[in-house]
């Protein structure tokens, strides 16, 4: 009978070997006791893959079988200096790899992955090309019916776990990117990510050094953020259809495509008819710089939903259609439909017209249903008295705001005086001047406006010889003479100062122009000639100084504003968000004080200034003002211009 020989096989003792002359810090008498601890397929294995790839050990290689990496494990829970975990390529974690594919093994969750995706097809629910994993249905649409049966317990919300992922608590672990010991909300080949970065870098992608395209970048090499391809990652924000970093609004897709299907869907010529009108503005949408600002407009906006019902109409969109609506909307909803309509007037979906009697006689409408016992009497002062002043006022390049709010306070106040007056038990042929200067005593000061149409009752014979006085005004301060060139030097050469701030500055304390005027300067009063620049605020063109003509050129140069509709034609020197929208007054008084700009110290300065260097015969219809204004001016700055006249 043969006997056994003595000490371990010589198959042991070569793959001892193998350990030890890569692991030089392990002693030889300790491999041999973990080799002797494997059990004899592992060791055949391990034997096999050593022959092909004797770095195994200390490479980090992921082809390696499953009992190389648990003798890697043993290894390194033994502290054996060298050893290297292999990786996942698939997500780069480190944990067992099960499944071979090429180029090595990929971990569990790879695994279940890789196995969804092979069944890709049309989903049975949504009908999108997915991986299907269960019933022919994609993941999402799964979870989604999985939470219509299901709440969570927490926030009471449907969700396909209890508790919910959004309620479910979040282990805290330093966050790659910012150092901030917080919950994790994703999990990148960069390391753990917290939500604020996880929003951040979702809701602004940038340009991966590597590859110079727009990504989210959710992995590093070389200690720079780099996208996941590049990398060896996967990319799981990829729009499926362009590539494009995903939409963090909407699921599926990216901001431009989402952006598509949404302008598809509201002008479908199959359910909306003829859609010509529309298509400057379609493409002007389609094509904007912000897509995530368009579909916002889209799928939040009052004004959007408008619109989706007028193209869903199927006729050709008129005027009277909005005035229409504007007048069944109610008041908020009559802003949207003006919104609506503006946006339409820019991409010249509706011809223009003359905004102002429209936008009257809504008001005068609701005031009417307040008042009907006068409304007779106010229609007939609105017709022949309101509204021809206030479209001769349009040639005097007021704007549109400031003629429109005149309008609107002289019908409130008339209205409110025969209100008063008919609560009295009085007609207004029997009002006398106690009830009126009691009426304006008890009020304040804007009841002064009802001079107007008092005025014009006594002129048609409605009423008595009524006085109302002119509501005094205070002289406006003034600035002293080296403070008021001090800020204008500022405006023109100050380049840390915003470029409509510089300009609409400079405009005011050398021209005292209102700021309300200011706004609504189209830039066709700028004409650039060969010997110089001409600005027109009225009537007469003025050659501008270097530097301010520098200024305003540049200035009407600018693209318009960030936003869905920055590729529409600018034609404001200080345009508002809004297609074909300038600026307000109000919203420019805002920005100059911000910076420390006076508004009516700098006017008031600067007319005294003009004053006295210009008769007002000059200077009315050289700054658009009204001949007794100039004057008025004159008086203010002392000085006498008959020997001119």
């Amino acid at each position: 009978m043969s006997t056994r020989p003595a000490g371990p096989p010589p198959q042991w003792v070569e793959l001892a070997g193998r350990i030890t002359a890569l692991l030089p810090h392990l002693a030889a008498e300790q491999a041999e006791r973990i080799v002797a601890e494997l059990t004899p397929a592992a060791r055949g294995r391990a034997r096999a893959h050593f022959a092909k790839h004797p770095d195994a050990l200390v490479s980090g290689a992921s082809d390696a079988p499953r009992s190389v990496q648990a003798l890697i494990t043993t290894l390194t829970d033994l502290g054996v200096e060298g050893v290297r975990k292999p990786a996942c390529p698939r997500c780069g974690r480190v944990r067992l790899l099960r499944r071979p594919v090429p180029g090595g093994r990929v971990c569990l969750g790879c695994e279940g992955s890789l196995a969804i995706r092979g069944n890709t097809g049309p989903c049975a629910e949504c009908g999108e090309v997915r991986p299907r994993p269960s019933h022919q249905t994609c993941a999402r649409c799964r979870r989604l019916q999985v939470a219509a049966s299901r709440s969570c317990s927490a926030c009471g919300k449907p969700a396909p776990m209890d508790p919910c992922t959004s309620c479910r608590p979040r282990p805290p672990a330093p966050c790659a990117l910012c150092g901030t010991n917080a919950p994790v909300d994703a999990r990148w080949p960069l390391g753990p990510v917290c939500k604020p970065c996880y929003r951040e870098a979702r809701r602004r992608p940038a340009a991966c050094p590597a590859c110079e395209k727009q990504r989210v970048l959710i992995a590093r090499h070389d200690g720079v953020g780099v996208c996941g391809p590049c990398a060896g990652h996967g990319d799981p924000y990829a729009c499926p259809r362009c590539t494009s970093p995903r939409s963090y609004m909407v699921r599926g897709l990216c901001d431009r495509c989402t952006l598509h299907d949404h302008l598809a869907e509201l002008f479908d010529p199959a359910s909306a008819g003829p859609l010509g009108q529309y298509a400057r503005m379609r493409t002007a949408l389609a094509e904007c710089d912000q897509p995530r600002t368009a579909l916002n407009w889209l799928r939040n906006s009052r004004s959007a939903a408008l619109l989706a019902e007028l193209v869903a109409a199927g006729r050709p969109l008129v005027h009277e259609d909005l005035d229409t609506l504007a007048q069944a909307c109610g008041r908020g909803g009559a802003r949207a439909v003006d919104y609506l309509r503006g946006v339409l007037l820019a991409y010249r979906a509706l011809p223009e017209r003359d905004e102002l009697p429209a936008r009257v006689d809504r008001h005068l409408a609701r005031v009417i249903a307040r008042h009907p016992e006068h409304a007779l009497l106010l229609r007939a002062y609105v017709r022949w008295s309101l509204l021809p002043r206030a479209r001769r006022r349009a040639g005097r390049a007021y704007a549109f705001a400031n003629r429109l709010r005149w309008a609107q306070s002289r019908i409130n106040t008339a209205a409110d005086f025969l209100a008063a007056t008919g609560a009295a038990g009085l007609a207004l042929a029997d009002v006398t001047q106690h009830e009126v200067d009691r009426w304006l005593a008890e009020g304040r000061s804007a009841r002064y406006d009802v001079r107007d149409f008092l005025i014009w009752a006594t002129r048609r014979g409605h009423g008595g010889d009524l006085v109302v006085p002119v509501r005094p005004r205070p002289d406006p301060l003034a600035l002293d003479e080296d403070s008021h060139w001090e800020v204008l030097h500022q405006c023109l050469t100050d380049t840390d100062l915003p470029l409509d701030i510089r300009a609409a500055g400079a405009l005011l304390f050398l021209f005292g122009q209102e700021l309300t005027r200011l706004a609504a300067l189209p830039v066709e009063v700028l004409t650039v000639r060969d010997e110089g620049v001409d600005l027109v605020l009225d009537r007469v063109p003025m050659r501008l100084p270097e530097a301010l003509a520098r200024l305003l050129t540049e200035l009407a140069d600018q693209p318009p504003p960030a936003g869905w509709a920055a590729n529409h034609p600018n034609r404001w020197l200080f345009p508002a968000v809004g297609p074909g929208r300038h600026i307000t007054g109000g919203a420019l008084a805002r920005r100059l004080a911000a910076h420390g700009i006076p508004n009516r110290p700098a006017r008031a300065t600067a007319l005294v200034q003009l004053a006295q260097d210009f008769p007002p015969a000059v200077l009315a219809p050289m700054l658009g003002l009204h001949i007794n204004t100039a004057e008025r001016w004159r008086h203010r700055a002392g000085t006498d211009w008959t020997a001119y006249l």
